[in-house]
């Protein structure tokens, strides 16, 4: 075991408070072994005030913080975030070399305030959606947004056009950056058959119909089957009681019959199942990356995503699928036209994307080596040894 120690500050880590998180930030750091990794896993709680925190693991810890709704004293209440943390790190006796702030817009306010008073460098990663939300909501936090940027040894966006939005925002120095996809539950490809039925699927936590679109693909889907009967869409997932009568009344409303709920896709469902569809279909409205759609690329699937969100840059235009405005109807309808009638150019093309390794950037092996080159990066430039400051240096 390796004597460095990164700290990880993370609003997105499943933990004893909120189990049903992504696992993006847990499976980083699971696959990235040869370091200590101290996580606190951070949980707003609104209309309250204080911190409360548990163990939930050796080196885990959950934080639940009181603070407003819609980022009112946003940076205020996290700065007492950050004191706890600090106090905390301090108290433990835990020799920082350091820290990765998993979100910009939360975790930065919180870790850079601990980074300067520890001396250490930190890693920032820009989320799109969140966090460029948050920013155009606090515009009067300009220049601390500039100065967490400015100050990170280094800077992970996880898509190419997050940072492009946040170098048209900030300007972005270009030799801190590292663009780094998330881990997906799905790394091997299974090529898509040529099929002569317009069966199309989607998957997504049910929960977030909204975001994803839902409403607006079965409309076009009924649209298309006034004139192509036979078009059909499988939507995979589960969500809570609440959401599935949600959901269904969607179904129900449409005139279309041939949308189907089908449940949660069965573990080797990439495999057996999704390469019996045309292509995968999500116009999301809003998407910082959307591990889904790399998974359904590794099943050979073509792909409707969105422009200028979720996986937009990471490949050539028209090379998988069709990338539509989500707030149009028609453009929807035309990327399921597209998909339709240039199935076999798709599905060729993927492939052939795949044969020339331009899906290995994707894979787990890939993401975490060039995670762990950067962190090395990092660890290059603290040549100071780790050390811990006294309970009466707290700031």
């Amino acid at each position: 075991m390796s004597s460095k120690v990164i700290v990880h500050i993370s609003a997105d880590f499943p933990d004893s408070m909120a189990a049903t998180k992504t696992n993006s930030v847990a499976n980083l750091i699971k696959a990235t072994d040869g370091y200590r990794h101290v996580v606190y896993s951070l949980n707003r709680v609104s209309l309250v005030s204080g911190i409360v925190a548990v163990d939930f693991g050796p080196d885990r810890k959950a934080i639940a913080y009181g603070a407003p709704p819609k980022g009112i004293f946003h940076a205020t209440y996290l700065d007492r975030v950050s004191d706890w943390i600090l106090k905390d790190i301090q108290s433990r006796g835990i020799p920082v070399d350091a820290l990765h702030l998993h979100k910009f817009s939360v975790e930065g306010l919180v870790g850079q305030k601990i980074a300067r008073s520890l001396k250490r460098p930190y890693i920032v990663n820009l989320w799109g959606d969140t966090d460029l939300k948050v920013i155009k909501y606090r515009p009067d936090l300009r220049a601390t947004w500039k100065s967490i940027l400015d100050q990170a040894a280094l800077i992970i966006p996880h898509t190419p056009w997050v940072e492009e939005r946040f170098d048209e925002l900030f300007g972005l120095d270009h030799s801190k950056l590292m663009i780094l996809p998330a881990i997906t539950q799905n790394e091997q490809f299974t090529p898509s058959r040529i099929i002569t039925e317009p069966r199309f699927v989607t998957l997504f936590n049910l929960d977030v119909h909204k975001r994803k679109n839902l409403a607006a693909l079965v409309a076009v889907i009924d649209r298309m089957a006034q004139r192509i009967p036979n078009i059909s869409l499988d939507v995979y997932g589960k969500g809570s009681p609440k959401t599935m009568f949600e959901v269904s009344q969607i179904v129900e409303k449409s005139k279309a019959k041939n949308v189907r709920l089908k449940g949660p896709l069965p573990g080797d469902g990439f495999a057996t199942i999704l390469g019996d569809y045309v292509g995968f279909l999500m116009p999301t409205r809003r998407e910082t990356f959307g591990m889904v759609f790399i998974e359904a690329l590794f099943s050979g699937l073509p792909l409707l995503h969105t422009k200028r969100w979720g996986i937009d840059g990471f490949f050539a235009d028209d090379e998988v699928g069709y990338a539509c405005d989500p707030t149009s109807l028609d453009d929807i309808e035309a990327g399921v036209d597209r998909l339709l009638r240039e199935q076999e150019r798709f599905k060729r093309s993927i492939a052939a994307l795949h044969e020339r390794g331009g899906l290995d950037r994707f894979k787990r092996k890939a993401i975490v080596d060039n995670y762990r080159a950067g962190l090395e990066r990092v660890l290059g430039r603290n040549e100071q040894p780790a050390r811990v400051l006294s309970e009466t240096a707290v700031p």
